[in-house]
């Protein structure tokens, strides 16, 4: 079949295939499958719309009641993409009252009637005696845009100062077709008969819609999703759509030249239009204008980077887990390779001076400090971003040019500085790049930004040696503090012993409890000094009796002025699975405060019994002078704080509490003062 290449078939077969350009386009880029309801119905009758005209310009056998139906999918798609940007929907469409012509019920109701009066069409004709067949469906067409046009004007002036800006953009490309319609099929109706040349053009009315119809799917998110549409494309687009409109320009005037400039208008038109060209051939190839707009248009629309990948290949050199290679030499390959850089090397502030932290790629380099009074320092704080090594040589002296380990390397290339708080971290030295690379304004500025992540990933490395470094000091400090604590403890019991010793050195029990309290005062110095040399070794648990670790610490005060008394009312012998010598301490301690509260005069009491199946408690009761609720609530268990004044170094009771809680167990703690205090502690047993 030969088929006439007529204006119709043109302008709607172009229509057709550019809309399906675009709704393939659409489904690409929309990020995670989030497809409009509205956008994407609108392309795809648009779509439909053009094909079934293109389809009727080649004598296809369609009907014209199956174009009616294009028309009016079209027109209804169009009326409900305007509602819905409007946010017509974001409301129960029934709440609309059916009095307004222009709401969804209301156009629904109007669609509803076309549809009746087209089926009935030759009903119709025929009753009421109507010469044109068609007039019916051309009084519907121009209806339908005449109600497009009244929505149009009703969505931008109800639309406040806020949403105006995502309506626009709509409604121009809303007003440009059903304009156009309403002047093709107004004039239709008035002589009775389409005509053919109006009606052609509208598909390419369509097509020039298309550029205010996809700026308004990106301004407004109930209309369409977000679309990503490369910035190659939109370079490309643009450049084409700038030439094209400049070539149209020119070509419009170039018409107007000739018509008005009688026998001399075709040797004129000729004359502009070859001026045009040559125009267009200086902007393109003048130096300073090309610059500047390729300058711009880098900026602005370039795609030199996938920054998505880019991105993503920075954090994972920069953040991977590589036991073989430190974060500063990472930090050299996450730069390095956004350039193909050959090797780097990386400097950091130390004092007052730069010195060298790792080289990536490099055999050998000069390593010495850099003093902050050098001049390459000094061009780091002039410059605050990247430079290349030619302006720092362009910057020394003949001899240190000779002489300086950046200058005189023939492969330096890059010095960009680590800033951190608008104060000098440090800088990285690249090598060239294995190709030849001209720096423009998207790789310097990617740069940059690249090399500011790396000086706050630095930055906080350093603080988190610095935190990491406190609290081994606090540590060390702490555990310096337990061990004069346990000093202490020894210190009083020698001096105990001293201080009774002229009393009771003919008593051989006396002598008998002084060499087992030596014995075990030698033992307890042992430990601790195994504890100065190796902090980090692990304790020995043993299967500790908590009965006899109790009647144990009693019998030592045998000869104590202070009576203690022993009551156990356990049924079984509890035993836990701990270090013997820091359960014995931790009890002792509370009996011991106990001893030291209630003076000479005194008395302890110790008590065991059952706290639930699977703990004991121990209760230790004096009643000595008591403690304070306000000590209780901020002191007793925060180290550094006693009621013993200067002789009390406050860390034995939280000292026991730690523990205890390091086993499952706790300490509780009642007091009165003047009265007495009662320390309960508890942890989890097994039985024998």
């Amino acid at each position: 079949m030969e088929i006439d290449l007529s204006l119709g078939l043109i302008s709607y077969l172009a229509s057709g295939l550019l809309y399906l350009f675009i709704l393939i386009i659409y489904f690409i880029g929309s990020k995670r499958a989030r497809y409009s309801k509205p956008f994407l119905l609108l392309l795809s009758a648009t779509l439909v719309w053009s094909v079934l005209l293109a389809m009727s310009q080649i004598g296809a056998s369609i009907a014209f009641q199956m174009i009616t139906v294009a028309e009016l999918l079209r027109y209804f798609t169009w009326l409900y993409v305007l509602h819905s940007a409007a946010g017509y929907y974001l409301e129960k469409p029934y709440k609309f009252k059916l009095s307004n012509l222009l709401s969804p019920l209301g156009i629904g109701l109007i669609f509803s009637i076309a549809v009746v009066t087209l089926i009935g069409n030759d009903f119709l004709i025929s009753f009421f005696h109507l010469r044109n067949p068609v007039i019916i469906q051309i009084g519907w067409m121009l209806v339908f845009s005449v109600l497009g046009l009244l929505l149009v004007e009703q969505v931008v002036r109800n639309a406040n100062q806020a949403s105006r800006k995502s309506v626009s953009f709509l409604c121009i490309s809303a007003g440009a077709i059903f304009g156009y319609d309403f002047f093709v099929f107004s004039n239709a109706f008035l002589v009775q008969s389409i005509d053919y040349e109006f009606w052609s053009t509208r598909g390419i009315v369509n097509i020039l819609a298309i550029p205010t119809l996809l700026l308004a799917a990106v301004r407004n998110p109930r209309l369409a999703p977000e679309i990503h549409v490369s910035r190659t494309f939109v370079f490309h687009s643009t450049t084409l759509l700038g030439v094209g409109a400049y070539l149209t320009l020119m070509a419009v005037v170039g018409f107007y030249v000739k018509e008005s400039s009688g026998e001399w208008g075709k040797l004129i038109q000729a004359s502009f239009f070859f001026a045009s060209l040559l125009v267009l051939l200086v902007l393109f190839f003048s130096p300073r204008i090309k610059t500047r707009i390729k300058r711009y248009l880098t900026y602005s629309f370039r795609n030199k980077y996938d920054y998505r990948d880019e991105w993503n290949r920075f954090s994972q050199t920069l953040l991977m887990l590589d036991p073989n290679s430190s974060i500063f030499q990472r930090s050299i390959q996450a730069i390095g390779q956004i350039v193909d850089s050959q090797g780097g090397s990386l400097w950091v502030k130390d004092n007052n001076q730069y010195v060298f932290k790792s080289n990536w790629k490099l055999d050998s380099i000069e390593t010495h400090p850099v003093d902050e009074n050098s001049v390459l320092i000094q061009m780091i704080n002039s410059k605050k971003g990247l430079f290349t090594t030619d302006e720092l040589s362009d910057q020394l002296n003949l001899a240190d040019r000779e002489t300086h380990w950046i200058a005189k390397s023939a492969n330096s290339w890059l010095i960009l500085p680590l800033w951190v708080n608008d104060e000098p971290f440090g800088f990285i030295h690249l090598e060239k790049s294995i190709i030849n690379i001209d720096l423009d304004i998207e790789d310097i500025d990617l740069l940059n930004i690249a090399t500011h992540h790396v000086a706050l990933a630095l930055f906080s490395n350093e603080a988190d040696a610095q935190v990491q470094q406190s609290k081994r000091f606090k540590d060390l400090n702490q555990m310096t503090a337990f061990l004069v604590h346990d000093l202490k403890t020894v210190f009083s019991q020698l001096s105990l012993l001293v201080e009774n010793a002229d009393k009771h050195k003919s008593n051989p029990e006396f002598i008998d409890d002084m060499i087992n309290t030596v014995h075990h005062t030698t033992q307890k110095m042992e430990r601790l000094l195994s504890q100065l040399r190796d902090p980090g070794k692990d304790k020995v648990s043993d299967k500790v009796s908590v009965i006899s670790i109790i009647q144990d610490i009693v019998d030592s005060y045998q000869h104590h002025p202070v009576k203690l008394s022993f009551n156990n009312n356990l049924e079984y012998n509890p035993f836990i699975m701990t270090d013997t010598e820091q359960l014995k301490s931790a009890i002792k301690h509370i009996i011991q405060n106990g001893v030291e509260a209630v003076g000479k005069v005194g008395a302890v009491s110790i008590v065991t019994q059952t706290f639930d199946s699977n703990n004991v408690e121990i209760k230790i009761e004096d009643n000595g002078k008591g403690m304070s609720q306000q000590f209780i609530a901020e002191g007793l268990f925060e180290p550094f704080k006693s009621t013993k004044g200067v002789s009390g170094m406050g860390v034995g009771v939280y000292q026991c509490r730690e523990f205890l809680r390091s086993i499952g167990g706790d300490i509780k703690v009642k007091s009165q003062q003047g009265v007495g205090t009662c320390f309960t502690i508890n942890f989890p047993v097994e039985y024998e």
